[in-house]
Order: structure tokens, then sequence, then C-alpha cells
């Protein structure tokens, strides 16, 4: 978009805004006011344009609260109540008290002078200080640290101590105001958190947090002891042994696990957000959540994430299916969007890898497809793991642990279902025994109809297994090729 575009567009909603106000005011009778606001508003309220039938500034205001209800799950703060004046009294005899002597009278002549500056007027200065009303906190918050007590509203004098920190208050507030502006958040979250609308925000990334209970243990995944080992190393370890990282060594800061569909990546995440859920803060992040139709909020969201992770230190940052984030940037189908939020992550995930501030902040990612994901993010990962297929022990324990109790699998049969598991992922085993559950629950309904007793010894097991295709054929050479080339 061009600037004169810009520019246009910008005049353009200034005159929509006042026309919506103008339909607004005569529509509750101030016809005085939209009078006025005409008379002022005379080359932008043109003759030549009106307001459309179908838009109103009612209609507006309501879309935008259904809007921000269905989003946050509670409805926009317009207005709030006003502070009220600070009023500063000073008498004569503190003024001698400090050598401030060279007060002007008042218009009724008396000895105090009163200094009365309303929060709500933006363009009123104080000639004396030459400040703005706006940095009436900062010049507030001097004041207390120059132990001042004042009384605010109740019309009682206050009590001065000292007024030597006052000279130059101007331009010291002044200061003040531009680096509270102007400067990044600090390790407390008071400035970043100050804005309602980064509220709201925080609120949707507390959502994700995870306070569930889980029953999950480690011994419940069947093999890929190499992916626990490294998990264990990167949060329970540093959790146990603490000491042993303050000499500058710093545990695993991001795992990329990868592996067909099935293979219990996701059930690594659940099984290590059971063992530290009284521990860690696990944060369960989906596209859903950080993927935002309103531009520029993407990227809130994720700052928010790392930044409620980081106060919410040690915490663990859980991106399931990460591909559909972390996409290559050079495809020319890519939106401004999409490019600005993935460096956005790219910016956060390497803040975390140089600061120390960081170091309890733990990036847990799964993905089926690694090899969609940009080169930058892949170097960004210090461990990528493939996530195995089980071996024909392992496959046997998977199935003991998932096949119904009242079905007894004799040793041949364990043999042939061992085989014809070849090549099956943990999720596939358990659809495998979960038919051959439905297939004993058929049988005990029928057998129930006619009255008679159910056979349960002679369920045709193979014939279960037999009806599960492996989608894992081709993607497991894949996967091994990929980490190979790109493993850690």
């Amino acid at each position: 978009m061009s600037k004169d575009d810009e520019i246009r567009n910008l005049q353009n909603r200034r005159r929509n805004i006042l026309f919506l106000v103008q339909r607004y005011l005569q529509d509750n009778g101030l016809f005085n006011t939209a009078t006025a606001l005409a008379t002022e508003a005379t080359r932008q309220l043109s003759e030549d344009f009106e307001l459309c039938d179908n838009v109103d500034l009612d209609g507006i205001y309501l879309e935008y609260a259904s809007y921000y209800q269905l989003k946050f799950g509670k409805y926009p703060k317009i207005v709030k109540r006003a502070r009220p004046g600070v009023k500063l009294e000073m008498t004569q005899k503190l003024r001698k008290k400090n050598g401030k002597c060279n007060q002007a009278p008042d218009n009724n002549g008396a000895g105090q002078q009163q200094l009365q500056l309303a929060t709500g007027e933006n363009d009123t200065r104080n000639p004396a200080n030459g400040f703005d009303v706006n940095d009436l906190q900062v010049v507030v918050k001097k004041m207390e640290t120059s132990r001042m007590k004042m009384d605010v509203g109740s019309g009682n004098q206050a009590e001065i101590d000292t007024m030597e920190g006052n000279k130059g208050s101007g331009d010291s507030a002044l200061t003040r105001l531009q680096e509270i502006q102007h400067s990044s958040p600090n390790p407390g979250g008071d400035l970043l958190l100050s804005c309602q609308e980064w509220q709201n925000l925080a609120e949707l990334v507390k959502s994700t947090i995870l306070s569930e209970q889980s029953k999950l243990k480690w011994s419940d995944v069947c093999g890929n002891s190499q992916a626990i080992e490294i998990i264990k190393e990167a949060v329970l370890t540093p959790l146990k042994y603490p000491q042993l990282f303050n000499q500058g060594l710093r545990p695993w800061r991001s795992v990329l696990l990868h592996g067909p569909p099935g293979s219990g990546k996701t059930l690594l995440a659940k099984v290590l957000y059971s063992e530290t859920r009284d521990q860690v803060t696990f944060f369960n992040i989906t596209s859903s959540v950080v993927i935002s139709k309103w531009r520029g909020e993407s990227e809130k969201l994720l700052k928010i994430l790392f930044y409620m992770a980081q106060r919410h230190a040690p915490s663990i940052i859980f991106f399931d299916e990460i591909e559909g984030l972390t996409s290559k940037r050079d495809r020319s189908t890519d939106h401004e969007s999409s490019k600005r939020f993935k460096n956005e992550l790219l910016q956060l995930m390497d803040g975390m890898e140089h600061s120390a501030q960081t170091a309890s902040v733990f990036i847990l990612a799964s993905t089926n497809l690694p090899w969609e994901i940009d080169e930058a993010f892949l170097r960004r990962f210090e461990k990528k793991l493939l996530v195995q297929l089980p071996n024909p022990s392992e496959r046997g324990k998977l199935i003991e642990k998932l096949i119904p109790p009242n079905v007894r699998v004799a040793p041949a049969q364990m043999e042939t279902l061992l085989k014809l598991s070849h090549n099956f992922t943990g999720d596939e085993i358990r659809l495998a025994c979960k038919e051959i559950a439905m297939q004993t629950v058929r049988r005990l309904t029928k057998a129930q109809l006619k009255g008679a007793e159910p056979l349960l010894e002679d369920v045709p097991l193979e014939n279960a297994f037999r009806q599960i295709k492996p989608l894992s054929l081709l993607l497991m050479d894949k996967h091994g090729k990929w980490q190979k080339e790109h493993g850690s």
C-alpha cells in the first residue's frame, strides 16, 4: 500500500466516524450538538455524502461487544471512573522552612498557594514546571520518594518533609515518561501487562495451561528410550539437581520429535506433563490459539506466550503439529502476515537460546512432516529425535496390556499377532486390540438376545490385526532418511 493510499484511507475513516457520530446524535435528540458538529467539520461532513441505511454506531458497538465476548469470554470495558483531581496545599510556614519564599499571592491575597492539577485535561500545562498533566502519576511517584505525605480529596493540609527533590521535576518527569513508553518490558512484567489488550491476550494464553489430572507414567511408554532420556535430561534433571547447572551449563532448551502418525509423540508429551504436573507449568499450544485474523495479533499472542512462560517458570511450551506454524518461508503463496508471524517466532526462540532469564523454559514440539519445516526453525531445535516403531518385544507388551482381560491369547497366537503387527505403530496396535474388544461385545450382546452362553475362547484375533493397514510403511523410511541428514 502506497503512502497516498494510506492517507486516503485515514481520511475516509475519519469521515465515516464523523458521519456515524452525527447520525447517533440526531437519533438521540441532540440536534444542537449535531448541528455544531456539522458546522465545525464542514469539510468532512460534506453534503455530497450521506450515511448508509444499514449501518449505525450502535450496531457497530454491539457487533464489537459480541466479538469481544466470544474471543475473551467477557464484554469489553469501554469506560471507567475518572480519577479525582490532586490538590496540594503548601503553607507559608513550610515554604519558609524549605527556603521557598518566592510564592505569588493568590486572588484573595492569602499567604497560601494552591496548585490544582486536573488529570482529565491533556492540553493544560503547569508553567512553573513545564510538564503535561498526563505526567501526574510520575510526579506523584517522585514526591513519594521525597517523603511527601499528602491527603487526596479530604481537604486536609499536606505535610511536606522536604522539597529538595522537586527542582527540575518537569524535565525528569518527561524523561521518565519517555522511558516507560519506549523501554522494553522489565522482568517483573508490570509494563507489558499494563494495557488492557495485553491482559486479555494473557488470559487467552492462560487457558492453554493444562491442569487436568493424569496418571500416565514413563512405564506406559514402550520403547523410545533415547527420546525419554533426552526429555528427562532437559526437564527433570534441572529440577532434581539444579546445582549441576550453576556454572554456565544449560540443559537442553528445545526438542523436536518426528515420526509417522500414531508413533507416540503426543503420548510422550502427555507423560511428561503427568510426571511434572506439580512442578512445571505446561502450555499446550495449537494453531487456533496463536493464529488470529486480526493484523498483528498473532505476533502479540506469541510474545505474551513466551512472556507468560517466563513468569510461570519452570515451564514447558508444547507445540503439536508444529509444521503448520513453521513451514518454509520461501513459498510464493505465503501471505505477509504469515511471514511476520514466523519471523516473530524465530526471534523469540532465538532469544530463548541466548537469554539467561529463560533458563527454565523448555520447548517441546512434534511433527509428522519434518521436511516441511523451515531450516531456520530446525536450527533452533537443539535435539531432533525420531520416534521409532515398537520392536517385537515391545509390541508383545502392548498387546498384553491392551487386549481385553476376558480374552486369552495362546503363545502360538501371540507369535502370529507379532508377525501381523510388523511395522505397526502403537496407535495401530491399540486399534487392533479395540477391534478384538468390540468382537467380544458383539458376541455378548448376541448371546444375551438368544439366551445362550457366549463363547469367547475362539475369538478370531488374527482378523482384527489383518483389518489394520499400517500407514508407516513408506513414511518410516522417509523419516529414517531425514533423521540421518538432519537429526541430532
